[in-house]
């Protein structure tokens, strides 16, 4: 089991962000994570990365509890755990050739992990896995000479450098275009498969969900709401999830002379 997460909550500066949470992923599992802005995707795959600890409930994450190991216990679990972010949190003036060399910081000691970040003494690995997101040409580039798609591949390039056990995604393609997008899922999967990891994504396209993944897993309101086989994810299903969000778009839209009638500011 890479990911048991059992009845778990999650409040911050004393607001409710997850309740309740459920969650199983076998190793070699992928699923996609789907819900309305704001419905606590982000936080759940942060909780399952150990970079939040559960308010309440308990979890196990590749074999151990991370609370209940010590910090150099916790940095080696964290080092096999692979989290590709929105806005990889990548420094400015950092070259891209270290920046994927940070995948594997943690999976050495401190020294050892400094030395080979300033100079990293596997140019060709990093090469291929930058190869495979298209930036081959991009080695020594400045990260702040990038653009948000490429800084997104980047992240990814690092997490494939990683090759962790448990590889988390938050809206990995958000911004690619439709191509690269299929075809960086398409990797993000290839890469798990090959290695054995099991795989959570969050995706805001629900066509792009059910398109690649076979589990969907549907979170609101801090909640997870479904957790099904993509052949029983049907329309009304997915209505029911994104109702309110769609509502409130359309609230937004309007202006305001029509959202009450007979009634001005």
């Amino acid at each position: 089991m890479s990911l048991l997460i059992d009845n778990a909550s999650l409040q911050l500066a004393g607001s409710s962000i997850l309740r309740d949470i459920r969650l199983e992923l076998a190793s070699g599992e992928q699923a996609a994570l789907i819900g309305p802005s704001g419905a606590g995707k982000t936080s759940l795959l942060l909780l399952a990365a150990t970079r939040y600890r559960p308010s309440s409930g308990s979890m196990t994450v590749l074999g151990d509890n991370p609370w209940h190991l010590s910090a150099r216990w916790l940095r080696r679990l964290r080092s096999r755990i692979g989290m590709v972010y929105q806005s990889p949190p990548l420094p400015a003036r950092q070259r891209v050739i270290h920046a994927v060399a940070a995948g594997r910081l943690g999976q050495s000691g401190a020294l050892t992990g400094l030395r080979r970040l300033l100079w990293p003494d596997d140019g060709a690995a990093i090469q291929d896995c930058l190869q495979q997101v298209d930036l081959a040409d991009k080695l020594w580039q400045r990260c702040d000479q990038l653009s948000g798609g490429q800084r997104q591949r980047v992240g990814i390039a690092r997490v494939l450098y990683q090759q962790p056990r448990l590889l988390l995604a938050d809206e990995p393609v958000s911004a690619l275009d439709p191509r690269l997008a299929e075809d960086t899922i398409r990797l993000l999967q290839s890469s798990a498969s090959a290695s054995g990891a099991s795989l959570l994504v969050s995706l805001h396209s629900v066509e792009l969900a059910l398109a690649y993944f076979p589990r969907i897993i549907g979170v609101r309101d801090g909640q997870i709401m479904f957790d099904l086989p993509r052949e029983q994810v049907h329309p009304g299903v997915v209505s029911a999830l994104y109702a309110g969000e769609r509502m409130r778009e359309q609230v937004a839209d309007s202006p305001a002379e029509t959202l009450t009638p007979g009634l001005r500011c």
